[in-house]
Protein backbone atom coordinates (compact mmCIF):
# COMPACT_ATOMS: atom_id res chain seq x y z
CA UNK A 1 0.00 0.00 0.00
CA UNK A 2 1.01 3.36 -1.08
CA UNK A 3 1.38 5.73 2.25
CA UNK A 4 -0.66 8.35 -0.11
CA UNK A 5 -3.68 5.91 -0.64
CA UNK A 6 -4.47 7.67 2.84
CA UNK A 7 -5.66 10.98 1.28
CA UNK A 8 -8.62 8.80 -0.24
CA UNK A 9 -8.90 5.98 2.27
CA UNK A 10 -11.86 6.15 5.30
CA UNK A 11 -13.50 3.33 7.70
CA UNK A 12 -16.15 1.70 5.60
CA UNK A 13 -18.45 0.96 8.61
CA UNK A 14 -18.05 4.92 9.32
CA UNK A 15 -19.67 5.90 6.59
CA UNK A 16 -16.88 7.34 5.21
CA UNK A 17 -16.00 9.28 7.62
CA UNK A 18 -13.52 7.82 9.86
CA UNK A 19 -9.81 8.62 9.10
CA UNK A 20 -6.99 6.11 9.49
CA UNK A 21 -3.67 5.60 10.92
CA UNK A 22 -1.36 3.50 9.51
CA UNK A 23 0.79 0.50 11.04
CA UNK A 24 3.40 -1.05 8.93
CA UNK A 25 4.44 -4.46 10.31
CA UNK A 26 7.41 -3.63 9.92
CA UNK A 27 9.39 -1.83 6.29
CA UNK A 28 8.81 1.38 4.99
CA UNK A 29 6.12 3.58 6.15
CA UNK A 30 6.02 4.77 2.36
CA UNK A 31 5.25 1.23 0.44
CA UNK A 32 3.59 -1.27 2.74
CA UNK A 33 3.62 -4.64 1.91
CA UNK A 34 2.29 -5.96 5.68
CA UNK A 35 0.46 -3.72 8.12
CA UNK A 36 -2.90 -2.79 9.29
CA UNK A 37 -4.97 0.60 9.13
CA UNK A 38 -6.68 2.06 12.01
CA UNK A 39 -9.50 3.37 12.45
CA UNK A 40 -9.59 6.84 14.62
CA UNK A 41 -13.52 6.57 15.00
CA UNK A 42 -14.15 3.45 15.63
CA UNK A 43 -10.82 1.75 16.21
CA UNK A 44 -12.08 -0.70 14.13
CA UNK A 45 -8.44 -2.34 12.66
CA UNK A 46 -8.00 -3.33 8.82
CA UNK A 47 -5.36 -5.69 6.93
CA UNK A 48 -2.88 -5.06 4.71
CA UNK A 49 -1.88 -7.87 3.15
CA UNK A 50 0.03 -8.20 0.20
CA UNK A 51 0.68 -4.27 -0.37
CA UNK A 52 -3.44 -4.06 -0.38
CA UNK A 53 -5.61 -2.85 2.08
CA UNK A 54 -8.51 -5.29 2.90
CA UNK A 55 -11.75 -3.27 3.60
CA UNK A 56 -14.42 -5.03 3.49
CA UNK A 57 -17.96 -4.78 5.35
CA UNK A 58 -17.50 -6.80 8.85
CA UNK A 59 -20.05 -9.02 7.08
CA UNK A 60 -17.58 -9.99 4.79
CA UNK A 61 -14.27 -10.12 7.29
CA UNK A 62 -14.31 -13.87 7.13
CA UNK A 63 -13.80 -14.04 3.82
CA UNK A 64 -10.03 -12.32 3.96
CA UNK A 65 -9.45 -14.22 6.62
CA UNK A 66 -10.13 -17.48 4.69
CA UNK A 67 -8.16 -16.38 2.05
CA UNK A 68 -5.07 -15.32 4.01
CA UNK A 69 -4.86 -17.73 6.60
CA UNK A 70 -0.72 -17.55 6.65
CA UNK A 71 -0.67 -13.65 7.25
CA UNK A 72 -3.10 -13.82 10.26
CA UNK A 73 -1.18 -16.50 11.61
CA UNK A 74 2.08 -14.40 11.17
CA UNK A 75 0.26 -11.30 12.79
CA UNK A 76 -1.88 -12.74 15.32
CA UNK A 77 -2.11 -10.78 18.11
CA UNK A 78 -2.31 -7.70 15.62
CA UNK A 79 -5.16 -9.14 13.77
CA UNK A 80 -7.18 -10.79 16.89
CA UNK A 81 -9.43 -8.21 16.79
CA UNK A 82 -10.33 -8.35 13.35
CA UNK A 83 -10.56 -12.07 13.48
CA UNK A 84 -13.00 -11.65 16.32
CA UNK A 85 -15.58 -9.78 13.98
CA UNK A 86 -14.57 -12.24 10.93
CA UNK A 87 -16.04 -15.05 13.53
CA UNK A 88 -19.21 -12.86 13.60
CA UNK A 89 -20.84 -13.85 10.11
CA UNK A 90 -24.25 -12.49 8.75
CA UNK A 91 -26.25 -14.88 6.87
CA UNK A 92 -28.79 -13.88 4.96
CA UNK A 93 -30.14 -13.93 1.13
CA UNK A 94 -28.12 -10.81 0.43
CA UNK A 95 -24.77 -11.41 1.73
CA UNK A 96 -25.15 -15.08 0.72
CA UNK A 97 -25.10 -13.70 -2.69
CA UNK A 98 -22.08 -11.11 -1.76
CA UNK A 99 -20.15 -14.38 -0.94
CA UNK A 100 -21.02 -16.50 -4.08
CA UNK A 101 -19.71 -13.22 -6.53
CA UNK A 102 -16.53 -12.58 -4.13
CA UNK A 103 -15.53 -16.53 -4.52
CA UNK A 104 -16.72 -16.56 -8.07
CA UNK A 105 -14.71 -13.44 -9.13
CA UNK A 106 -12.03 -14.50 -6.77
CA UNK A 107 -11.57 -17.75 -9.09
CA UNK A 108 -12.28 -15.73 -12.10
CA UNK A 109 -9.55 -13.02 -12.43
CA UNK A 110 -6.73 -14.74 -10.51
CA UNK A 111 -7.45 -17.22 -13.38
CA UNK A 112 -8.07 -14.92 -16.41
CA UNK A 113 -5.76 -12.00 -15.42
CA UNK A 114 -3.93 -11.99 -18.93
CA UNK A 115 -4.10 -8.50 -20.48
CA UNK A 116 -4.04 -8.40 -24.56
CA UNK A 117 -3.60 -5.21 -26.69
CA UNK A 118 -7.14 -5.47 -27.52
CA UNK A 119 -8.41 -4.78 -23.87
CA UNK A 120 -7.46 -0.90 -24.82
CA UNK A 121 -9.81 -0.38 -27.72
CA UNK A 122 -12.38 -2.10 -25.41
CA UNK A 123 -11.74 0.16 -22.63
CA UNK A 124 -12.07 3.45 -25.03
CA UNK A 125 -15.41 1.97 -26.75
CA UNK A 126 -17.05 1.55 -23.09
CA UNK A 127 -16.28 5.14 -21.87
CA UNK A 128 -17.57 7.34 -25.26
CA UNK A 129 -17.48 10.06 -25.43
CA UNK A 130 -14.87 10.14 -22.76
CA UNK A 131 -11.38 10.37 -24.77
CA UNK A 132 -7.81 9.29 -23.47
CA UNK A 133 -6.97 13.40 -22.65
CA UNK A 134 -9.77 13.24 -20.11
CA UNK A 135 -7.79 11.23 -17.71
CA UNK A 136 -4.56 13.43 -17.23
CA UNK A 137 -4.35 14.92 -13.89
CA UNK A 138 -7.54 13.87 -12.42
CA UNK A 139 -8.14 11.26 -9.45
CA UNK A 140 -10.92 8.81 -10.09
CA UNK A 141 -12.07 5.39 -8.65
CA UNK A 142 -12.33 2.35 -11.02
CA UNK A 143 -15.98 0.57 -9.11
CA UNK A 144 -15.22 -3.16 -9.55
CA UNK A 145 -11.53 -3.04 -11.15
CA UNK A 146 -11.14 -6.96 -11.18
CA UNK A 147 -7.78 -7.89 -12.67
CA UNK A 148 -7.10 -3.72 -13.37
CA UNK A 149 -7.56 -4.20 -17.24
CA UNK A 150 -9.49 -0.08 -17.30
CA UNK A 151 -7.80 1.01 -14.84
CA UNK A 152 -4.59 -0.23 -16.24
CA UNK A 153 -5.42 2.65 -19.12
CA UNK A 154 -7.12 4.82 -17.27
CA UNK A 155 -3.78 5.74 -15.02
CA UNK A 156 -1.27 5.04 -18.59
CA UNK A 157 -3.61 7.98 -19.92
CA UNK A 158 -2.18 10.10 -16.16
CA UNK A 159 -4.82 9.43 -13.42
CA UNK A 160 -4.23 8.91 -10.18
CA UNK A 161 -6.65 5.71 -9.97
CA UNK A 162 -8.06 4.03 -7.13
CA UNK A 163 -9.13 0.26 -7.66
CA UNK A 164 -12.00 -1.05 -5.92
CA UNK A 165 -12.81 -4.48 -5.99
CA UNK A 166 -15.22 -6.83 -3.78
CA UNK A 167 -12.77 -10.03 -4.42
CA UNK A 168 -9.61 -11.35 -4.48
CA UNK A 169 -9.05 -10.29 -8.09
CA UNK A 170 -6.98 -7.34 -6.69
CA UNK A 171 -4.33 -9.34 -6.42
CA UNK A 172 -4.55 -9.33 -10.23
CA UNK A 173 -5.00 -5.79 -10.45
CA UNK A 174 -1.87 -5.23 -8.38
CA UNK A 175 0.16 -7.72 -10.64
CA UNK A 176 -0.93 -5.92 -13.70
CA UNK A 177 -0.52 -2.54 -12.29
CA UNK A 178 2.69 -2.39 -9.79
CA UNK A 179 4.29 0.00 -12.42
CA UNK A 180 2.06 2.26 -12.42
CA UNK A 181 3.19 4.97 -9.61
CA UNK A 182 -0.50 6.58 -9.32
CA UNK A 183 -2.55 3.29 -8.69
CA UNK A 184 -4.01 3.00 -5.42
CA UNK A 185 -5.71 -0.74 -4.75
CA UNK A 186 -7.88 -1.67 -1.93
CA UNK A 187 -10.37 -4.35 -1.24
CA UNK A 188 -14.03 -3.04 -0.54
CA UNK A 189 -17.17 -3.39 -0.93
CA UNK A 190 -19.52 -0.75 -3.82
CA UNK A 191 -22.26 -0.24 -1.09
CA UNK A 192 -19.73 0.50 1.65
CA UNK A 193 -16.72 2.33 -0.24
CA UNK A 194 -13.88 3.14 1.88
CA UNK A 195 -13.14 6.21 0.45
CA UNK A 196 -13.53 9.61 1.39
CA UNK A 197 -17.12 11.45 -0.05
CA UNK A 198 -16.35 13.94 -2.25
CA UNK A 199 -13.34 13.72 -2.82
CA UNK A 200 -12.91 12.47 -6.84
CA UNK A 201 -12.72 13.93 -9.69
CA UNK A 202 -14.56 11.54 -11.67
CA UNK A 203 -15.81 7.32 -11.11
CA UNK A 204 -16.49 4.74 -13.62
CA UNK A 205 -18.06 1.28 -13.71
CA UNK A 206 -17.93 -1.00 -16.77
CA UNK A 207 -19.68 -4.41 -17.16
CA UNK A 208 -19.91 -4.49 -12.98
CA UNK A 209 -23.10 -2.69 -11.81
CA UNK A 210 -25.28 -5.27 -13.32
CA UNK A 211 -23.98 -8.08 -11.00
CA UNK A 212 -24.46 -6.20 -7.97
CA UNK A 213 -27.68 -7.29 -5.77
CA UNK A 214 -28.90 -3.55 -5.92
CA UNK A 215 -27.56 -1.99 -8.76
CA UNK A 216 -29.22 1.40 -8.98
CA UNK A 217 -27.82 1.33 -5.03
CA UNK A 218 -24.63 0.58 -5.68
CA UNK A 219 -24.90 3.73 -8.67
CA UNK A 220 -25.84 6.28 -5.80
CA UNK A 221 -23.30 4.92 -3.26
CA UNK A 222 -20.96 5.48 -5.67
CA UNK A 223 -21.87 9.08 -6.85
CA UNK A 224 -21.51 10.01 -3.33
CA UNK A 225 -18.09 9.81 -3.81
CA UNK A 226 -17.84 12.41 -6.66
CA UNK A 227 -16.77 16.20 -6.18
CA UNK A 228 -19.48 18.68 -7.27
CA UNK A 229 -19.84 18.64 -11.47
CA UNK A 230 -17.61 15.50 -11.60
CA UNK A 231 -18.74 12.84 -14.21
CA UNK A 232 -19.64 9.62 -13.67
CA UNK A 233 -19.49 7.31 -16.77
CA UNK A 234 -20.54 3.21 -16.50
CA UNK A 235 -21.50 0.69 -19.07
CA UNK A 236 -23.91 -1.81 -18.19
CA UNK A 237 -25.74 -5.35 -19.88
CA UNK A 238 -28.39 -4.08 -22.76
CA UNK A 239 -32.09 -5.78 -22.05
CA UNK A 240 -32.32 -7.05 -25.81
CA UNK A 241 -33.16 -10.27 -27.29
CA UNK A 242 -35.85 -11.65 -24.91
CA UNK A 243 -35.44 -15.22 -26.14
CA UNK A 244 -31.50 -15.30 -25.80
CA UNK A 245 -31.57 -13.86 -22.39
CA UNK A 246 -34.41 -15.86 -20.98
CA UNK A 247 -32.29 -19.06 -22.56
CA UNK A 248 -28.97 -17.90 -20.60
CA UNK A 249 -31.06 -17.29 -17.34
CA UNK A 250 -32.22 -20.88 -17.33
CA UNK A 251 -29.07 -22.01 -18.24
CA UNK A 252 -27.56 -20.65 -15.43
CA UNK A 253 -30.04 -21.41 -12.88
CA UNK A 254 -27.73 -24.86 -13.18
CA UNK A 255 -24.46 -23.48 -13.92
CA UNK A 256 -24.15 -20.72 -11.16
CA UNK A 257 -24.34 -23.95 -8.50
CA UNK A 258 -21.58 -25.94 -10.23
CA UNK A 259 -18.14 -25.88 -8.58
CA UNK A 260 -16.04 -23.22 -10.35
CA UNK A 261 -13.32 -25.66 -11.50
CA UNK A 262 -15.88 -28.01 -13.07
CA UNK A 263 -17.67 -24.96 -14.71
CA UNK A 264 -14.38 -23.77 -15.84
CA UNK A 265 -13.50 -27.30 -18.22
CA UNK A 266 -17.10 -26.85 -19.34
CA UNK A 267 -16.50 -22.92 -20.43
CA UNK A 268 -13.39 -24.36 -22.01
CA UNK A 269 -15.36 -27.26 -23.79
CA UNK A 270 -18.51 -24.31 -25.12
CA UNK A 271 -15.73 -21.61 -26.17
CA UNK A 272 -13.52 -24.34 -28.47
CA UNK A 273 -16.87 -25.69 -29.72
CA UNK A 274 -17.61 -21.83 -30.60
CA UNK A 275 -14.25 -21.40 -31.88
CA UNK A 276 -14.56 -24.34 -33.94
CA UNK A 277 -18.00 -23.96 -35.56
CA UNK A 278 -18.23 -20.36 -36.00
CA UNK A 279 -14.79 -18.84 -35.62
CA UNK A 280 -12.52 -20.20 -37.38
CA UNK A 281 -14.98 -20.84 -40.12
CA UNK A 282 -15.80 -16.70 -39.91
CA UNK A 283 -12.44 -15.94 -40.37
CA UNK A 284 -11.43 -18.28 -42.98
CA UNK A 285 -14.60 -16.58 -44.80
CA UNK A 286 -13.94 -13.05 -44.41
CA UNK A 287 -10.21 -13.34 -45.96
CA UNK A 288 -11.43 -13.53 -49.67
CA UNK A 289 -13.93 -10.97 -51.11
CA UNK A 290 -16.18 -13.70 -52.93
CA UNK A 291 -17.08 -15.04 -49.64
CA UNK A 292 -16.91 -12.16 -47.20
CA UNK A 293 -20.53 -10.91 -47.82
CA UNK A 294 -21.72 -15.06 -46.49
CA UNK A 295 -19.17 -14.46 -43.51
CA UNK A 296 -20.95 -10.97 -42.26
CA UNK A 297 -24.06 -12.75 -42.42
CA UNK A 298 -22.88 -15.24 -39.51
CA UNK A 299 -23.91 -14.84 -35.91
CA UNK A 300 -21.75 -14.68 -32.97
CA UNK A 301 -18.75 -14.02 -34.74
CA UNK A 302 -17.69 -10.55 -32.64
CA UNK A 303 -15.04 -12.76 -30.73
CA UNK A 304 -13.21 -13.15 -34.14
CA UNK A 305 -10.86 -10.18 -33.18
CA UNK A 306 -9.89 -11.25 -29.70
CA UNK A 307 -7.99 -14.06 -28.52
CA UNK A 308 -9.52 -17.37 -27.80
CA UNK A 309 -8.32 -16.60 -24.41
CA UNK A 310 -11.02 -13.70 -24.00
CA UNK A 311 -13.89 -16.40 -25.28
CA UNK A 312 -12.98 -18.35 -22.41
CA UNK A 313 -13.15 -16.00 -20.45
CA UNK A 314 -16.14 -14.51 -21.04
CA UNK A 315 -17.95 -17.62 -21.14
CA UNK A 316 -16.94 -18.28 -17.82
CA UNK A 317 -17.96 -14.98 -16.52
CA UNK A 318 -21.43 -15.48 -18.34
CA UNK A 319 -21.72 -18.31 -16.41
CA UNK A 320 -21.17 -18.07 -12.94
CA UNK A 321 -21.70 -15.18 -11.42
CA UNK A 322 -25.08 -15.37 -9.83
CA UNK A 323 -26.76 -12.06 -10.28
CA UNK A 324 -27.26 -10.73 -13.72
CA UNK A 325 -29.70 -8.27 -14.39
CA UNK A 326 -30.13 -6.21 -17.63
CA UNK A 327 -31.28 -2.46 -18.62
CA UNK A 328 -32.80 -0.20 -21.01
CA UNK A 329 -31.50 2.99 -21.00
CA UNK A 330 -34.85 5.14 -19.71
CA UNK A 331 -33.66 2.61 -16.42
CA UNK A 332 -30.13 4.04 -16.47
CA UNK A 333 -31.64 7.59 -17.07
CA UNK A 334 -33.31 7.20 -13.71
CA UNK A 335 -30.68 6.47 -11.99
CA UNK A 336 -29.04 9.64 -13.26
CA UNK A 337 -31.86 11.64 -12.71
CA UNK A 338 -32.45 10.43 -9.06
CA UNK A 339 -28.53 10.74 -8.44
CA UNK A 340 -29.61 14.52 -9.07
CA UNK A 341 -27.05 14.43 -11.96
CA UNK A 342 -26.92 17.09 -14.88
CA UNK A 343 -25.97 17.23 -18.83
CA UNK A 344 -26.74 13.38 -18.53
CA UNK A 345 -25.69 11.74 -21.59
CA UNK A 346 -27.28 7.89 -22.89
CA UNK A 347 -26.52 6.13 -26.22
CA UNK A 348 -29.36 6.91 -29.03
CA UNK A 349 -28.66 3.33 -30.39
CA UNK A 350 -28.40 1.97 -26.40
CA UNK A 351 -24.78 0.38 -26.48
CA UNK A 352 -25.11 -0.09 -22.50
CA UNK A 353 -22.96 3.27 -21.91
CA UNK A 354 -24.29 6.03 -19.98
CA UNK A 355 -22.49 9.80 -18.47
CA UNK A 356 -23.61 12.39 -16.31
CA UNK A 357 -22.18 15.50 -14.17
CA UNK A 358 -22.69 15.48 -10.60
CA UNK A 359 -24.49 18.15 -8.93
CA UNK A 360 -22.68 21.45 -9.33
CA UNK A 361 -23.51 22.35 -5.24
Amino acid sequence: MRSASLEWLRCPECDGEGELDLEPFGGAEADVEEGALRCRRCARVFPIINGIPRMLPDALAHVVVGYHQAFFARHADAMRAYVERASQRVDNRWWRAERRTVGSYSYQWRKFKQMFPEWEQVFLDSIQPIAPSFFRGRVGLDGGCGFGRSLYYSASYGATMIGLDLSEAVEAARENTRHLPYVHLVQGDIFNPPVRRRSLDFVYSIGVLHHLPDPKGGFLSLSRLLKPDAPMFIWVYLRHRGRQIAAFTAVRAITTRLPLRLLNVICLGLAAAQWLVVLAPYRLLARFAATRPLAERMPFTVYARYPFRVLHTDWFDGLSVPLVNYYRPQEVAEWYRQGGYERIRIDRDWQGRALGYAPKV
